[in-house]
């Protein structure tokens, strides 16, 4: 096992320059190739006699551009795309060990520029992207392992102006993503893992000065997994578990008006899966949340008024099992809180509130004892609320309480 992971080390070394070699220009691709290959002969030898070794290594690299213009009395068109391509392949045999390894990238870039004069707009189109993988294998006598990790990239940039209607918009979009999978066997015990991520941005802006009004929306959101499982002769377990999470905000000022308002959302989830396995039991174990957040303001200058808001929401549910020959167990709980708080106010009056929700219920099954659940429900609100016109005040408060119980009794 030694010589795996030794292996395994010096493959990820060479990942990285697989992948900077494959986007070299070509100028520099003859030379770089070739000390490419040399660092592969002398990374690869990992054996103690090379007189055994068979190598094997294959490389190659391809590129391309391409610009087209087109041109009229009021217009003027130009294209612009350029790609590239490498790939690098490595094989080493020796009497009780073997590996191999390749690695490959791509990138690509486009730009698209339209200036009109006749209708006095400019549009402009940029696009990148790049995406590379890195996969290796080595076999041994009792031993073998396997590793491979890929990623992808993405930019979007779109931008308009015109000037016959006094705008411009400018849109961004981002994106990437990644995985990286191992699988390790041995005689007696086998283990794998996964992991993968993805992540993206985008923001869109429109400014109208015929309209004096500004607009912006931005959102985000990203999400990974993670799995793994080990298996051996008498146990075997696995687990999971993956995350999300997004953000939204859009904002709009208008001039015209004296108005802003501005709009957030936010998000955040995940969930936790395990499973734990043996000759006589199986325990099973399963989580997850859900919570949000959410935010208004506004405010308006020609009637003096403004408002205020902020909530969130939060949901959890754990559950865990048990089984054995001759009986069951499962335990299950679940909570729920949600909270508000809002004010507002205008030029005569204003209003402050909060309320505060929380629900649960929590269960307790066995096969041989006995059964039992609970469930609760609060409410709870606070409210103040003025005007100055006929100097007034009022004070509220709201409560509400719920509870439920239940028990049955097995096998007496």
């Amino acid at each position: 096992m030694k010589n795996v992971f030794r292996t395994l080390t010096i493959t990820g070394g060479l990942a990285a320059s697989l992948l900077i070699g494959a986007g070299t220009t070509s100028a520099a691709e003859n030379d770089s190739l070739l000390n490419l290959n040399d660092g592969l002969v002398e990374n690869l030898n990992i054996f103690d006699s090379s007189d055994e070794n068979n190598l094997v290594i294959d490389s190659q690299n391809n590129s391309s551009s391409d610009v087209n213009v087109e041109t009229s009395d009021d217009s003027l068109d130009t294209t612009v795309d350029g790609a590239t391509e490498g790939s690098v392949g490595a094989v080493v045999k020796g009497e009780d060990e073997s590996a191999a390894v390749n690695a490959d990238g791509n990138a690509g870039v486009m730009n698209e520029t339209v200036i009109d004069e006749e209708n006095d707009t400019v549009s402009s189109t940029t696009e990148a992207a790049t995406e590379g993988s890195v996969g290796a294998v080595v076999k041994g006598e009792d031993e073998s392992a396997a590793v491979n990790a890929d990623g992808n990239a993405g930019v979007m940039n779109e931008t308009v102006i015109d000037e016959e209607s006094d705008t411009v918009s400018s849109t961004t979009e981002a994106t990437t993503e990644g995985s990286v999978g191992a699988v390790v066997e041995g005689e007696d015990e086998s283990v794998a893992a996964n992991a993968g991520g993805n992540a993206g941005v985008m923001n869109e802006t429109v400014i109208d000065e015929e309209n004096d009004t500004v607009s912006s929306t931005t959102e985000a959101a990203t999400e990974g997994s993670v799995g793994a499982i080990v298996e051996g002769e008498d146990e075997s377990a696995a687990v999971n578990a993956d995350g999300n999470a997004g953000l939204i905000n859009e904002t709009v000022v208008n001039e015209e008006t004296n108005s802003t308002t501005s709009t957030t959302e936010g998000n955040v989830g995940g969930n936790l899966n395990a499973i734990l396995e043996s000759d006589d039991s199986t325990s099973i174990l399963g989580a997850d949340n859900n919570t949000t957040i959410t935010n208004v303001i506004e405010s308006n200058g020609e009637n003096d008024s403004s408002s205020f808001a902020l909530g969130t929401e939060s949901l959890t549910n754990l559950g865990l099992s048990s089984e054995e020959a001759d009986n069951e167990e499962s335990a299950k709980v679940m909570a729920a809180v949600s909270a508000l708080i809002e004010a507002q106010s205008t030029e005569n009056s204003s209003r402050l509130g909060t309320e505060v929700d929380v629900a649960s219920m929590v269960g307790l099954d066995s096969e041989e004892e006995n059964s039992f659940t609970s469930m609760l429900n609060a409410t709870a609100g606070l409210w103040v609320q003025s005007n100055d016109e006929n100097e007034s005040s009022e004070l509220g408060l709201d409560l509400g309480l719920g509870l439920a119980a239940m028990s049955q009794s097995f096998n007496q």
